[in-house]
């Protein structure tokens, strides 16, 4: 019996996987477009959604742990993001040798765009379903959307 739970469960990943292959290939062209304007790498559009997500301002260390980069490296990304206005800096309170850095509104107003891109094409492709996939769709989202750390992410 567990083999073919183990089967299923793979062959469920290898499905989603395809979904979201097609879904990130055909229906994320307005994210690349919203994304290629703003001129920004995407290390630092993970550290804006980072920073967006987070319940208070980072420590640089936290930040550059979070996308994977040296000190040095998140800190000339936090500087040209300081620059442009979507993030600022400032010292922590408790210890002035550290430095903190948060979202601008400028900067949450960046992924509100990036956020209503990617629902622009999902939008698309919904529409393209007939009437009988978009109900098992919901339905299948319905039971996945009562999980917390998956509603938590709804716009």
């Amino acid at each position: 019996m567990q083999a073919s739970v183990a089967v299923t469960t793979s062959d469920l990943a290898v499905d989603l996987c395809a979904l979201l292959t097609y879904l990130q290939k055909n229906c994320q062209s307005d994210v690349l477009e919203a994304v290629g304007a703003l001129e920004l790498s995407l290390t630092q559009i993970k550290l804006l959604h980072h920073l967006e997500a987070a319940d208070r301002a980072l420590g640089l260390g936290e930040a550059a742990e979070m996308v994977r980069v040296s000190l040095p490296a998140a800190s000339r990304m936090v500087d040209d993001l300081v620059r442009r206005g979507l993030v600022e800096r400032h010292e922590d309170t408790a210890d002035r040798r550290m430095k903190r850095v948060s979202l601008t509104d400028e900067g949450r107003a960046i992924i509100r765009r990036i956020g209503a891109a990617r629902l622009t094409g999902l939008q698309q492709f919904v529409d393209g379903l007939t009437d009988s996939e978009r109900r098992a769709l919901e339905r299948a989202l319905e039971k996945l959307m009562d999980r917390p750390e998956v509603a938590a992410w709804r716009p």
